[in-house]
């Protein structure tokens, strides 16, 4: 919680009765009395300072309840809270004012292109137009508005006039960030071809690569970001974890409106693997381990192998009750001694076990039969395949006379780890027999 007072509160429970009931009696008849003390709870992005700025109230001004409701219109309308609600109480000879708030769990950090500003100098500006921005902002809302209009009004002032634009952009695997720029008229990729690409076949780099960037919109730093992701994994996966690519030409394509670019690769060494930092204690069976690792310190760093391991492991964990496993690893790359380092870490989460089986569609002959079948039993680590694998065996068997299709469904319960699986039947209809 957070609290900001102009002074301490009078003494006495009696005193502060009888307050509470002249200053609610006093709103109601839309006296005003001092604001005493604001306080704000839930906030854990934006500041306190900034918040009661944005609300508009300052302590000691006379208030009365329209300026609450203002003031919570106010933070509303900032676009970066999920719920607003406020209470107040009596504060020495005035109120206590207490916003309760719920942040948009949707920020974005912000980056800048085109402005030939550092991007501290253009938030340090923002700063003082929107009290409440750091260097993180929503998709939409005023805030972002307010944002966008700022920088616009700024580089007008400038001497240009392009306009001011927002979008998200991709800056690694389910990660985004809010890039704003002015616009300008760009070139989507129409072509990219790659020159020197050493180990790796250059029509594989080139139709992989082209699938993702073709249709994309030129810009430097959306380029490179796309080769991060979609060129450098072929040649991560033979150890070259030192690959440059660029530089990068540009140039009209005489058949469409789009740009050709090519690109020089200098594939580097290759690196291999080193210290392999496992957690302790193992979360997973060593035997079922030694199934699936492919990480070998002293052999080519392949990154793939690795990725696959860690994919290998999750859904191992996953098949024995652990649901929600994450197997993941940060890289520590040794330049010098040409070697990468991997810190794994290994996250089983709940462990979830089979609560009760429910079948829906089948008549109470053939029920029974289908639970006999069933194999496993209540307390048992509930294997996420095992629905799938068991409703293919009813129907690769022909256990049941005029099935149509199958289907499944589970309910997990996250407290007590307990799931209850629901199998559902689809016979024939009448009409269909017919």
């Amino acid at each position: 919680m957070h609290d900001i007072r102009s002074r301490k509160p009078l003494a006495g429970d009696l005193l502060l009765v009888v307050l509470a009931f002249l200053l609610a009696a006093s709103l109601l008849a839309e006296d005003t009395f001092p604001l005493r003390a604001i306080q704000f709870e839930g906030n854990q992005h934006f500041a306190t300072e900034g918040l009661l700025e944005a609300s508009g109230l300052q302590l000691g001004e006379q208030v009365r309840k329209r300026d609450f409701d203002l003031a919570l219109r106010k933070l509303n309308a900032t676009g970066v809270f999920e719920q607003l609600r406020y209470r107040f109480d009596p504060f020495s000879d005035g109120y206590s004012l207490t916003f309760s708030v719920a942040e948009t769990v949707e920020l974005y950090p912000v980056r800048f292109e085109g402005f030939g500003t550092e991007d501290a100098v253009l938030n340090a500006m923002l700063q003082d137009v929107v009290p409440l921005y750091t260097d993180h902002a929503p998709l939409g809302g005023q805030m972002t508005a307010t944002l966008v209009n700022a920088l616009q009004g700024w580089w007008l002032s400038q001497g240009h006039e392009e306009e001011i634009e927002h979008k998200l952009v991709p800056v690694s695997e389910g990660q985004f960030e809010m890039l704003i720029n002015p616009w300008k008229a760009t070139n989507n990729i129409s072509f990219v071809k790659f020159s020197n690409t050493g180990q790796v076949e250059m029509t594989e780099l080139q139709r992989t690569f082209n699938q993702a960037a073709r249709g994309e919109a030129y810009s430097e730093a959306r380029f490179k970001e796309l080769l991060h992701y979609n060129a450098r994994p072929l040649y991560t996966e033979y150890g070259y974890m030192n690959v440059i690519f660029c530089p990068c030409e540009t140039s009209k394509d005489p058949d469409s409106e789009g740009l050709l670019v090519d690109v020089h690769v200098e594939q580097g060494e290759v690196y291999l693997f080193g210290e392999v930092s496992w957690p302790q204690p193992m979360p997973v069976d060593p035997d079922s381990l030694a199934k699936v690792n492919r990480i070998v310190p002293g052999e080519v760093a392949n990154m793939k192998a690795a990725y696959d391991t860690m994919a290998a492991i999750s859904e191992g964990m996953k098949q024995h009750g652990y649901m929600k496993a994450q197997a993941t690893f940060e890289e520590r790359v040794d330049h010098d001694a040409r070697q990468v380092n991997l810190d794994i870490q290994i996250a089983p989460g709940t462990l979830y076990v089979f609560s009760r089986l429910i079948i829906e569609g089948l008549d109470i002959l053939s029920e029974p039969a289908i639970r006999k079948r069933w194999g496993m039993q209540s307390g048992d680590p509930f294997d996420i395949r095992y629905p799938a694998y068991f409703l293919n065996r009813v129907k690769s068997e022909a256990m049941l006379e005029n099935l149509m299709r199958t289907d499944w469904r589970f309910n997990a319960n996250e407290s007590s780890g307990r799931v209850d699986v629901t199998l559902v039947f689809y016979g024939k209809s009448e009409s269909e027999e017919k």
